[in-house]
């Protein structure tokens, strides 16, 4: 284990299927409860670097992979951009199930949040499917319902082009249909991913952040298109565990939701699933990452106030 900073904490996994993972931790002693961040596409664990040392000046273990084809976790900047030849969505998500077991049993009987930004949110998502007795509650940060024909098309350009071109082959045309218009409701942008905060510094950084600027690959797009068309089934959304608490948070400006409209129904059909205990949070005028927001303080507060008010009265 290589100690990077005072509360820091850099190390490799091996996953359930021997691949080497990066996780990023920022550790504290008899924490509160432990908050696993689960990062979206084209970023990395250690962008939550500001978040997790809040959370750790409130007795809160965080910690965050860079999933599959992010971060440190791929094996060079070009490999940024693809999950796994075949079930690579599937295999992220036992990635961070694993990670949530590793962590937890070294902190037995300490409450675990699950919180997933954007594509995260997404994973975090089939998690709560798939593995409803990990975590104990829920949080989804950016997240959007089902894309429609928009997806459906996706997907079968996606699969065409891995066919033709290779699974491992970029995909400039497929970047743009996921994100290519986020910018068009921003009166006059700065750059091209003014989408993702009002804080100039923040866009500026992410530009300048190699692990943040690539071209994803064809068999990222059909993973992507199968697992956000998978979760948002209602049929599978009742296999979560009713009796867990799930916070919904956006931007009311975020494109990603379609400007809170898409959140909504997120939030519907969760309650329409039997989900008991269920919180929906627009942030007025904010974009996609709540997180990096001119106001996150607000928002760091109102993710700590929510989880604090859901835990065990001994904790």
């Amino acid at each position: 284990m290589k100690v990077v900073k005072s509360n820091y904490f850099e190390e490799k996994l091996i996953s359930h299927d021997g691949a080497p993972l990066t996780l990023h931790h920022w550790p504290v002693k008899n924490p509160k409860f432990l908050i696993q961040l689960i990062h979206g596409m084209s970023e990395h664990g250690f962008r939550y670097n500001e978040f997790s040392k809040w959370l750790n000046s409130k007795n809160v273990y965080a910690y965050s992979l860079d999933l599959r084809g992010h971060g440190k976790t791929a094996e060079n900047i070009e490999s940024i951009g693809f999950f796994s030849e075949t079930n690579g969505w599937e295999k992220v998500v036992m990635d961070i199930k694993l990670t949530a077991e590793i962590i937890s049993s070294l902190n037995p009987k300490t409450p675990t949040i699950i919180m997933g930004h954007s594509m995260g949110s997404f994973l975090a998502r089939t998690l709560a499917i798939k593995f409803p007795n990990i975590g104990d509650h829920y949080i989804y940060s950016s997240t959007s319902c089902h894309p429609g024909l928009k997806g459906h098309i996706g997907g079968l350009i996606a699969k065409f082009n891995c066919f033709i071109f290779g699974k491992d082959t970029k995909s400039r045309f497929l970047h743009f249909l996921v994100m290519g218009e986020f910018n068009k409701k921003i009166k006059k942008p700065r750059t091209k991913k003014d989408w993702l905060s009002r804080d100039e510094k923040v866009v500026d950084e992410y530009i300048k952040d190699p692990f943040c600027m690539q071209i994803f690959k064809n068999k990222f797009f059909v993973d992507l298109a199968y697992g956000v068309m998978w979760i948002n089934d209602i049929k599978k959304m009742k296999k979560t565990d009713e009796n867990k608490a799930v916070l919904i948070l956006s931007g009311d400006m975020d494109p990603v939701g379609n400007y809170g409209k898409g959140v909504d129904k997120v939030f519907k059909h969760h309650k329409k699933a039997g989900i008991k205990d269920i919180n929906l949070k627009l942030f007025k005028g904010g974009r996609h990452e709540m997180l990096n927001e001119i106001n996150k303080k607000e928002v760091y507060n109102y993710i700590y106030n929510w989880i604090n008010q859901r835990l065990p009265n001994d904790k």
